[in-house]
């Protein structure tokens, strides 16, 4: 099937000459101002809040990795025999896409924990539950010590888990009418 534009049949004369003049300033760049446009113009067509989240260098990358598909896509003319190679290009893409996002949500929910755990008193905990719990959640090598502590609060929070759901269904039979 043949694609056949419209704008062949309807373009006004002056369209014809920006886009010649556009083409031709294309032309002129450098190979660097182009890569620079190129990304621009993705970027915008990218959601605004998804490029705030993610930071620039995973940007520039994806940016480079789709850039350089385009390029072998458009140099190209025959793909049937490239069936193959074009879904293992997208798969990859696909899957640097999802790891990113991934990376970006652990990030979310690490800043998201951190102010959640500001929140608990300091006498709540006490001192070496509480430096056991620290060295968790910043990736710090932990000593047996600190693992006992970690499963004794977790044995703790299970058994206060299954309490709060009968504290539940009690609170709910005092507030019937």
């Amino acid at each position: 099937m043949i694609k056949v534009s419209i704008e062949k049949w309807l373009s006004n004369k002056d369209t014809e000459e920006e886009r010649r003049k556009k083409e031709e300033i294309y032309k002129n760049l450098s190979i660097e101002e182009k890569l620079d446009l190129k990304k621009k113009k993705i970027t915008e067509l990218v959601d605004e809040k998804a490029v705030d989240r993610v930071e620039e260098g995973i940007i520039n990358d994806f940016l480079e990795e789709i850039l350089t598909f385009k390029d072998w896509l458009d140099n190209r003319t025959y793909l049937k025999g490239d069936i193959q190679k074009v879904e293992t290009w997208i798969e990859n893409i696909y899957r640097k896409m999802n790891k990113n996002k991934i990376k970006q949500n652990n990030q979310d929910i690490k800043k998201i924990l951190n102010d959640e755990y500001k929140k608990i008193p300091v006498d709540f905990l006490d001192e070496k539950t509480r430096i056991a719990i620290n060295k968790k959640f910043r990736g710090i090598k932990r000593t047996n010590s600190d693992n006992y502590y970690l499963k004794k609060l977790k044995a703790i929070i299970k058994e206060k888990l299954k309490e709060a759901k009968y504290y539940k269904i009690l609170r709910d039979i005092l507030e019937i009418k």
